[in-house]
Parts: C-alpha cells; structure tokens; sequence
C-alpha cells in the first residue's frame, strides 16, 4: 500500500496573522497509510494508522502535555463497531518555547482497537482522526480513516512493534511510593502528586490525570529522589476525588512508565 496524503486542514494555530502566507502545505508534513492488521483472539481486529512526519515536525500523544493539540478519535460513522481507540505507543518528551510537550516525530505507527458490535459479521470503519503537527506553528487537522475488515487478517511486524512500545509500569522504573495533595482552585481543584523514584535520565516530566475530567498540567519539578507533579483539574462543583482513578505518567528519555491510583500496592 502506498501512503495517501491528508486533504483536509481545519485552520491553523499559534501562528502571526503575518506567516499564514508562508504556512507549509499539510501534505509537505505528513503522509499517512492505513494498515489494516488482524483480528485478535478477543474478537478485537487491531488496526493502525502509520504517519511519516518530515524532519522538525512532530504530533502529540493521547495527552500533549503542557501546551498542544489533543488527538480525538471519532467512530460514531462506522458500521458494527462498538467502539475504537487508539493503544498508545510510548511517546517522546519535547521542551519548545520552554514548554513540555509529550509526542512523536519521524515514523510513527499508532494501533487502534477496533471492538465489533457483531461478532462474526464485517465491520466498516468510518472514523476521523483529528490531531496536529508542530514546529514553529500548529496546524490542525482532520483525517479520515476508511477500513473493511472481514476475516482474520494477517499479522503485521510493524504494528506488533508499535504494541511492544507501550508504556510500562512505574514500578519497574523504581517507583516506591505515591502521596497525593489536593487543594482547592478557583475553576477546580489542584490535584499534586509526588513520586518517591530515582531520576530517569536528564529530562523528565510527570503527567497528573484525572481520566473522565478536563484538565491542564504545570511543570514537574524533582528535589532529589522526588518527582513532583500538578494538575488542574475541573471537577464542575465537585469536591471529592477517587484517588484509585487518578492516572500518572513518568515521560523520560528513557522511557515512559505509568501507575494508576494515589498509593502503592504490595
């Protein structure tokens, strides 16, 4: 299959009225290929959307971090589809502008999950990608992503690396143990969470979640073997946090770990 290029471009951000002119073509960006996968045992077919990103450019993961576009999946199109997403591979810590941003650049391939409805019967894939490319500017843009899948498929090396590349856990990257602060904010809450672990490399940021809640996220600050982070969450009137769901990720040169919840199980 050859890449096909992306058509549509929604507008772009960030950008001086002055260098619209001069704003590249999102086809000069990025190319796109849709590799069509295998069915899993679960009944799931896994998918992928494989980008290629000229050299300077990158697009963000399921959370871009300090500043950046946030990557929506729509499937609401598709026929016998109960549902999709996207099974994130680790992603890359940027510092632009003096901002973190968390993401990809180069050759990326991202899985998708594809759930049938009906098990046994075709599914048709109908779905838009919306996410952007940055360097200097930010460009959004709206992908469309058509697939027939009928059968078992065949197993694809490239897709299967890309599902290897998950995030790990924290505790294999030393993770000892989690306290989590919450105070009140003006539109919410400020929900801090400080990791006792040692250092990963020589950049690191802490993403602080709240899955379900909109959020924004501050920078992370280390004072020897705590990681600290900060997130702003709101909650629309509601005080009361289940710290079981709050979910954090540790972005490093090294890698990228996660751990679910406010404390450390034995």
């Amino acid at each position: 299959m050859t890449f096909s290029r992306l058509a549509l471009v929604l507008g772009i951000l960030l950008a001086p009225v002055s260098a619209l002119s001069q704003t590249p073509r999102v086809a000069d960006i990025v190319t796109t290929q849709i590799r069509p996968g295998w069915k899993a045992a679960n009944g799931a077919h896994i998918a992928a959307l494989h980008m290629r990103l000229s050299p300077d450019w990158m697009t963000y993961w399921r959370h871009p971090g300090e500043s950046g576009l946030v990557p929506k999946l729509d499937w609401s199109a598709s026929g016998n589809v109960a549902g999709a997403r996207v099974l994130w591979p680790e992603p890359r810590l940027y510092i632009k502008a003096g901002y973190a941003s968390i993401g990809y650049s180069g050759d990326v391939v991202l899985p998708i999950e594809i759930t049938p409805a009906r098990q046994g019967e075709p599914v048709s894939l109908d779905a838009t990608f919306s996410f952007g490319v940055c360097s200097d500017i930010c460009i959004p843009v709206d992908l469309s992503l058509q697939l027939e899948l009928n059968g078992a498929g065949s197993h694809d090396g490239l897709i299967a690396a890309a599902l290897d590349r998950r995030p790990g856990p924290a505790r294999a990257a030393g993770l000892q143990a989690v306290d989590c602060t919450i105070t009140p904010e003006e539109k919410g809450l400020r929900l801090t969470a400080a990791l006792r672990m040692p250092p990963s490399g020589t950049r690191e940021f802490l993403l602080v979640e709240l899955p379900g809640h909109s959020s924004r996220v501050l920078p992370s600050e280390r004072a020897g073997d705590v990681l600290t982070g900060h997130g702003l969450i709101r909650t629309d009137g509601a005080t009361a946090i289940d710290r079981s769901k709050v979910r954090l990720s540790i972005i490093t040169d090294r890698g990228t770990f996660q751990h679910q919840g406010c404390a450390i199980s034995d």
